[in-house]
């Protein structure tokens, strides 16, 4: 059983050993906290835990990484079970190859949901030649599955653990510089984290193309949704300013002209967006690209509110969810959903 879970050998060079611990860390730290930890955060609401419970509820409107998972297919029992199941795999499995602890079954489960998205998500997978790093990282952990923790790992101490003290020499200060770049790596991660800042490049896909699409809005009268076809053109209007001109189609003789600007702050931690949203959450390495998660106060139907905007933006696609929680409500609603394309 020991062999089973903790199967490893170290290579035949130091050198090469070294080499492998600093890259199980950087490939596990990376994707426990860039993918898992960033998305933890956004489903550990209560509402949208309540949804794991039940399959029915699925049907309301989810984040991003949920409608991945249904759009994938994984709708049973609930496409939240799968998206959770799968973020804690991102997190807990990144953090085993980190630090080699049942290393290669980190390393599988995470091969298999990179198996998913480089060449069943993504848009044109091409196996082997393709130069996406949803594949590459697919190989990388398949090659953490095949090698394992190496010598550098826990795994390696706990499989030798039973024999003589000389066989593993191993001094406290090794153990303890192991786990103080560890424990550096991540906090180092978080700290970015709850720093993360943004700015108007990094919305140069924007000003490419005019894009189509639709709002999805939450009527204030009727309290149902109401879906208009929508085109968007954006242009920078200064530095740190963009502007979206936005035409909406309400019949097909009618539309209606609209307009937001958006204002970066010099040191790129808030956007002003009919109010001042903090950056609370940055990720980079989704498959959309960008993934955004803005917060702060505003008002909404004349009542004051805490405001949320998760913009995904992508060569193709650009995504923004308005979600609204009252000063007496304890949850967040969506209040409308832009969805474009080119």
């Amino acid at each position: 059983m020991k062999k089973l879970l903790f199967a490893t050998a170290p290579f035949s060079s130091r050198l090469a050993d070294v080499a492998w611990l600093l890259f199980r860390l950087h490939l596990g730290l990376s994707i426990a906290i860039g993918a898992g930890w960033s998305k933890l955060i956004n489903l550990s609401t209560a509402q949208e835990s309540a949804k794991l419970a039940s399959g029915a509820t699925a049907l309301s409107p989810p984040d991003w990484f949920v409608q991945q998972v249904a759009n994938l297919g994984f709708t049973y029992p609930s496409p939240y079970f799968w998206a959770w199941l799968a973020t804690w795999g991102e997190f807990v499995g990144g953090l085993l190859v980190a630090v080699g602890l049942l290393t290669r079954w980190g390393g599988l489960q995470l091969a298999i949901q990179f198996l998913l998205i480089a060449f069943l998500w993504y848009d044109a997978p091409e196996p082997i030649l393709g130069m996406y790093y949803q594949q590459l990282l697919f190989w990388a952990f398949v090659l953490v599955t095949t090698v394992g923790g190496g010598r550098y790992s826990l795994d390696n101490w706990l499989q030798h653990r039973s024999l003589a003290p000389a066989a593993i020499k191993v001094t406290a200060p090794q153990i303890a510089l192991l786990a103080l770049m560890v424990i550096g790596a991540t906090g180092n991660a978080l700290a970015q984290r709850a720093g993360a800042t943004t700015s108007v490049a990094e919305f140069n896909k924007l000003l490419r193309n005019d894009w189509t699409g639709t709002l999805t809005y939450l009527d204030y009268r009727t309290q149902k949704p109401v879906t208009l076809p929508t085109t968007l053109s954006a242009t920078q209007t200064a530095p740190r300013q963009l502007t979206l001109a936005f035409t909406y189609r309400e019949s097909a003789t009618r539309s209606v002209l609209g307009q937001d600007t958006l204002v970066f702050s010099a040191d790129g931690r808030e956007i002003t967006w009919s109010s001042k949203l903090r950056v609370v959450a940055k990720t980079t390495s989704t498959p959309q690209g960008l993934h955004l998660v803005l917060e702060g106060p505003g008002r909404d139907d004349n009542k004051p509110c805490t405001i949320r905007k998760t913009i995904d933006l992508s060569e193709q696609h650009w995504s923004v969810v308005k979600e609204v929680k009252y000063q007496d409500g304890l949850q967040y609603f969506v209040r409308n959903r832009y969805q474009f394309e080119h």
